[in-house]
């Protein structure tokens, strides 16, 4: 659900409206709609989409005024949710997201957040704030007292920092709440948009409405890049680590204490849980879930989900204890082979 101090909404809209833009099919013309949520966040006047099946559970248990949704799961649709029925629920919402959110569709701030001064008149700075040269801080931030802002970094209109940050020169920090403590090293980017795009003959931008959060005692690595979420938030728990080069695609769940090491990438909408550890330049692909004190090797490719405690390595990824065995594996066959031929 877009919070409001972000992103300003063009609606509401009645559903009337939002069908003249997208090929949908509704019965009722007059429900007013103000935004978009995820069905787990959705409220009754909101849009939401259904377009995985293994999303049925939340579908279920949404309460959004409205759900896109193609018909052969218009059945699905809980009582109080209206089903607007349409061939591609996912390029539905990118059309109808660009109607309520046209400034985030162009990766623009609201014009009042635009900042005509250096240091926003809106802006609300704590006791013992230092400022390097050549900070600028939007419309409406909060920086808590003793944060040290260096040289030439941006601070996003509404952006909320907790007491006792540090934020290294020429970082960019937008659409994001952070904790106290927090340190993010230069030249970091926090809260950019997300990659997401309805592909097709001409692909359609999706704003991104949704926020980083950087919980307490979190350290981001210098040039590394956060996304913020799509209709949810990426979320990076208290006390992780992340180190230079990194990137953390839109709605990623990262839990508490966790270590991720140089050039690794997570993508969208993965959920790693508390204390998992990756190596140099492993890779998660999306949409998969990594559970608790897992540990992924370096340059492994994950592909998969796996449970708590697992030992992670290859690619594509696999126990570590299976990578093993077929190594050993393959070792004894080549082996064998050359101790046939030398018997020839």
């Amino acid at each position: 659900m877009a919070d409001a101090r972000f992103f300003t909404s063009a609606g509401p809209f009645s559903v009337a409206v939002l069908t003249k833009k997208s090929a949908i099919e509704a019965r009722d013309d007059e429900l007013l709609l103000s935004g978009l949520a995820s069905l787990r966040a959705a409220d009754s006047d909101n849009l939401s989409f259904f377009s995985d099946i293994r999303l049925q559970a939340e579908l279920a248990a949404t309460k959004a005024g409205a759900v896109l949704i193609k018909a052969e799961h218009a059945d699905l649709v809980p009582p109080g949710s209206l089903a607007l029925i349409c061939d591609d629920p996912y390029r539905s919402m990118a059309e109808i997201s660009q109607m309520f959110f046209p400034a985030a569709a162009q990766s623009r701030p609201p014009q009042e957040a635009i900042v005509k001064t250096n240091i926003h008149p809106d802006a609300v700075l704590g006791e013992n704030v230092v400022l390097e040269p050549n900070v600028v801080i939007g419309a409406g931030a909060e920086i808590g007292d003793n944060c040290h802002i260096g040289a030439n970094s941006f601070i996003g209109h509404g952006v909320v920092l907790g007491r006792d940050c540090t934020i290294g020169a020429n970082a960019s920090i937008a659409y994001a709440l952070i904790g106290d403590r927090v340190i993010v090293h230069g030249g970091a980017n926090i809260g950019c948009d997300g990659f997401g795009f309805s592909a097709g003959a001409a692909h359609i931008k999706i704003p991104q409405l949704g926020r980083v959060i950087l919980q307490a005692d979190v350290e981001i690595g210098g040039n590394t890049v956060i996304d913020r979420g799509a209709l949810a938030d990426t979320i990076i728990g208290e006390g992780s680590k992340i180190d230079n080069l990194v990137h953390v695609a839109h709605n990623v769940q990262l839990g508490r204490h966790c270590f991720i090491t140089a050039t690794c990438a997570i993508a969208g909408s993965t959920t790693l849980g508390d204390y998992v550890q990756m190596g140099g330049g492993a890779k998660v692909t999306g949409h998969v879930e990594i559970g608790d004190r897992s540990v992924i090797s370096a340059n492994a490719a994950v592909l998969r989900s796996f449970p708590a405690d697992s030992e992670i390595a290859g690619s594509p990824a696999r126990f570590r204890s299976e990578l093993y065995r077929d190594q050993a594996f393959i070792s004894r066959l080549r082996k064998q082979a050359e101790k046939s031929k030398k018997s020839d």
